[in-house]
């Protein structure tokens, strides 16, 4: 299930994955799923329809221009950088996670 979060709690097993990989200066605007292969862990950019997905399925009722925001994964944690600037008073940029996909991004969301 995807889930959010605007600061670190518990270290779900998707988190403890994320641990494993070392994203340097790369950017994942649409976020990012993490593979296994073999003994190593890849990372592998997401595509907008990823983020929509995701978003979707954590906010049924989520802003339709959420899946454009300027909200980004961070690249050396787990994160978000960017905003949420045009969006209603109330909106924040926040790290989803979908645990079973291993899928990785950031959302613009209504969290007044």
């Amino acid at each position: 299930m995807a889930s959010h979060s605007s600061t670190p709690t518990k270290l779900t097993p998707a988190l403890k994955d994320l641990q494993k990989v070392s994203l340097g200066d790369v950017r994942f605007p649409f976020g990012f799923f993490l593979v296994d292969e073999g003994n190593k862990t890849y990372v592998i950019p997401g595509t907008l329809e990823d983020r929509r997905e995701t978003l979707r399925k954590a906010f049924p009722n989520i802003h339709p221009l959420s899946v454009f925001a300027g909200c980004f994964p961070n690249s050396d944690g787990p994160g978000c950088h960017g905003g949420c600037g045009g969006f209603p008073a109330g909106y924040r940029c926040m790290r989803m996670v979908d645990d079973n996909r291993r899928y990785y991004s950031c959302g613009c969301v209504d969290m007044s």
